[in-house]
């Protein structure tokens, strides 16, 4: 790829809905903003025939073939090793050359986790990279890590997650001194696990802007704008908030709901769906690998496309990836 722009690789057939969803979502990217180009990987046939429908000749865009994919199911560092012309492998192959600068894909977590690490490795002084995922409350953005990548982890680990977390809050959302939380079932210093103890100990020992411990009920308040826990718990936390969005939907149809009071629902749900939906910003980023990864939700739109690669785009102006390594030199 000859391009002297940014280039951000997208993953055509990745999600439940492939290059009729992803095509256009990254188009619609691209028409925002044509400071960088996309490269679309996957089947060119398919991938074609939607820039044929929709006619965007004039953007930015390019089309690597790719003639295997990898299914949700499958085994995700199988998939990486057995599978050399798929998307996910072929485009972070390149991001590895330097021919790409970011990767965002709807396929699955593990497979994007496991190219990530295989492909493109851990940044210097990096142990265990995080998912970090941005969970919209009444106050700001808050960054939420690890959200699935490590489900086992050391105190070592979080205190490495809240330094990225402090960087990706500070870089993507211009908090000088971003405050940090660790998730816990009480706000004491010796409440929760050996794990929330001892991480509750050397956060306080560090010079980041650690505020204590923060309760899954005040999440949504905005306490915070950095929240660390283990992937378990993330992954976990996240699903709830996400399920509950879903709960309130659910609700314009249950029998006991009147009329008049599905009513007074709907502005509620219309600013939920604007503003707490994973679409908002379009996936998880994968910190601490050398390099960026944008993990989509597998029942991503077009908007949810459309807004990860906006984030990608936006990780690469403001140099995340070398900014997270030199918080760890």
């Amino acid at each position: 790829m000859s391009e002297t722009r940014p280039v951000i690789a997208v993953d055509a057939m990745g999600g439940d809905h492939g290059p009729a969803v992803v095509v256009p979502g990254a188009l619609a990217a691209l028409a925002a903003d044509s400071a960088f180009a996309v490269a679309l990987y996957g089947d060119q046939k398919q991938i074609q025939a939607e820039l044929d429908r929709i006619g965007k000749a004039d953007l930015p865009v390019s089309v690597v073939h790719c003639s295997q994919d990898i299914e949700m199911g499958e085994s995700p560092a199988s998939a990486i090793r057995g599978k050399k012309d798929s998307p996910i492998v072929r485009a972070m192959a390149d991001q590895k050359q330097k021919q790409v600068h970011a990767v965002v894909s709807a396929c699955s977590t593990g497979a994007m986790v496991a190219a990530s690490l295989i492909i493109l490795g851990r940044l210097p002084g990096i142990d265990r990279p995080a998912i970090a995922t941005i969970m919209p409350t009444v106050k700001g953005e808050l960054v939420l890590l690890d959200a699935g990548a490590n489900l086992v982890c050391t105190p070592e680990h979080l205190v490495s997650f809240a330094h990225m977390g402090e960087v990706f809050s500070r870089e993507m959302f211009g908090i000088a001194k971003p405050t940090i939380g660790q998730l816990n079932i009480g706000g004491e210093p010796k409440k929760g696990t050996d794990l929330c103890v001892e991480t509750y100990a050397q956060l306080s020992a560090t010079d980041l802007n650690f505020i204590g411990n923060v309760e899954g009920n005040d999440l949504m308040l905005g306490p915070c704008d950095v929240v660390v826990t283990d992937g378990f718990t993330g992954n976990n936390t996240l699903k709830m908030v996400e399920g509950f969005a879903r709960f309130m939907g659910a609700l314009l149809n249950h029998p006991r709901i009147s009329d008049a009071e599905k009513a007074g629902l709907k502005p509620v749900l219309g600013f939920l769906q604007q503003n707490f939906t994973y679409e908002v910003y379009g996936g998880a980023m994968l910190l601490g690998v050398d390099g960026i990864s944008i993990i989509s939700h597998g029942r991503s739109s077009s908007v949810a496309i459309t807004n990860a690669v906006k984030v990608a785009a936006d990780m690469i102006r403001n140099e995340v990836t070398a900014k997270v390594a030199a918080a760890h030199a």
